[in-house]
């Protein structure tokens, strides 16, 4: 067996295996609130005025802060944890503990994220700037419910192709220093390119709703917006992207290489 496929595998029993309930459930909260963290700094730092090419390549190495944290903290991402997949093509009966996985990660993510947003709105910080991060915070969400089902899908696939390669850098790089050189690389590139991530969208989203409240003459966006134009598209297509375009692609390349 080729070194890459022993580390991808011993990964993926860690995550299955060794951690249970409870504790997947709050290194779930804690990598939503890392996540959330990286979509605060992204939003302050995307109120400038540069050229938009700058403007989103600074977002995006301001929010591959988050991906640092989680991987070096050691928590549980969702939209990481989709390359899970690998195995699964292995022993199909693994499925139903990557699929339980997917969604006790899926919903510790969203906690942590709003938890976060709580504390940030108490902390009355969206009145920054005279009222300019919730104006960029406002922009944003309206951005994102904006798109249709199938453009919230197809970001939704290219995000995700980027994250898991990313996780999977981190996983055959040697040291933390050389993750912390490698993991900015995919994570700025899709948030510059303006793909779609669900979990960063769990604070983005829902920051909007809370900032609008702030906007004179902003529309209601509510809810079921949320999900339907953005969260749920967006969701299947990370799915598909680090599942597939990573997972079962270098599944057959790690096999065949044996």
């Amino acid at each position: 067996m080729n070194q890459e496929r022993t580390i991808i595998q011993r990964w993926c029993e860690e995550k299955t295996e060794k951690r249970r309930g409870i504790i997947i459930f709050i290194a779930a909260i804690l990598a939503g609130a890392y996540i959330g963290f990286a979509a605060q700094l992204f939003t302050l730092v995307t109120t400038s005025s540069l050229p938009l090419g700058l403007n989103q390549l600074l977002g995006g190495l301001a929010f591959s802060v988050g991906l640092i944290m989680v991987i070096l903290g050691k928590t549980e991402l969702f939209t990481g944890n989709c390359l899970l997949a690998y195995r699964c093509f292995d022993s199909p009966h693994r499925w139903r503990e990557t699929l339980i996985n997917w969604l006790v990660v899926y919903a510790g993510n969203f906690s942590g994220a709003l938890l976060l947003l709580l504390l940030y709105y108490l902390s009355g910080l969206f009145s920054m700037g005279n009222f300019l991060i919730a104006e960029r915070a406002y922009a944003i969400l309206e951005a994102k419910v904006s798109l249709t089902f199938s453009q919230a899908f197809f970001r939704g696939i290219l995000c995700n192709w980027l994250v898991c390669l990313a996780v999977l850098l981190s996983l055959f790089s040697e040291n933390n220093l050389t993750r912390l050189l490698v993991i900015p690389i995919p994570i700025t590139t899709f948030v510059a390119l303006g793909y779609e991530h669900s979990i960063a969208n769990m604070y983005f989203l829902p920051a909007g709703m809370i900032a609008q409240n702030f906007i004179e003459g902003a529309k209601n966006i509510s809810w079921g917006a949320i999900f339907i134009k953005n969260l749920i598209p967006v969701t299947m297509g990370n799915i598909i992207g680090g599942s597939l375009l990573v997972g079962f692609l270098y599944w057959i390349m790690t096999s065949r290489e044996e």
